[in-house]
């Protein structure tokens, strides 16, 4: 955030959640990944937030819940959120979808396309993300878990990546 020129809150609930030491080792990359995406692609710079009529610092929430049989992980952040149509565009671009493909293409399905290799969104490459190599990373890292990955998001107000694991691999 520092580097970035942004102010960020991160707020962290569940601390008492355990896991299992090999899921918790397999998780922190792709969690890292997911925090440095929240701060490099959807926070706005504070001049940006204030114009939007948010507060200067962005709000990073990072929780942990028991589903059932399963640890949930949900990363909320309240910045820009998605742009769907430039998901499209990349995609359309990288040969992934056809653009007769991205007339029909739900919102679902577009988020879905995130989880593609080598598809990004970012205007530049940055030491904090924006490689090409995030959410596909990080969607079959939990795959290998036996896990899932959830994104939700809405424009201007934010994203929302919620990792569901098993407690054990054993």
């Amino acid at each position: 955030a520092n580097k970035l020129g942004k102010m960020v809150s991160l707020q962290m609930d569940g601390s008492k959640i355990e896991l299992d030491r090999t899921i918790l080792d397999a998780i922190s990359d792709p969690l890292l990944h997911i925090l440095r995406n929240c701060v490099d692609h959807g926070i706005e710079n504070p001049s940006e937030r204030k114009s939007l009529n948010k507060s200067e610092s962005g709000n990073i929430k990072l929780s942990a819940y028991h589903v059932g049989e399963q640890i949930a992980i949900k990363v909320e952040d309240d910045g820009k959120g998605i742009d769907l149509q430039r998901v499209k565009d990349k995609a359309i671009e990288n040969g992934i979808i056809t653009q007769e493909e991205a007339k029909d293409l739900s919102d679902e399905k577009t988020i879905e396309l995130l989880g593609t290799p080598g598809l990004s969104t970012a205007k530049t490459v940055t030491d904090i993300s924006g490689r090409g190599v995030g959410m596909d990373v990080v969607k079959r890292n939990i795959d290998a878990l036996r896990g899932s990955v959830e994104i939700t998001s809405q424009k201007g107000v934010g994203t929302t990546i919620t990792l569901k694991l098993p407690l054990t691999l054993a």
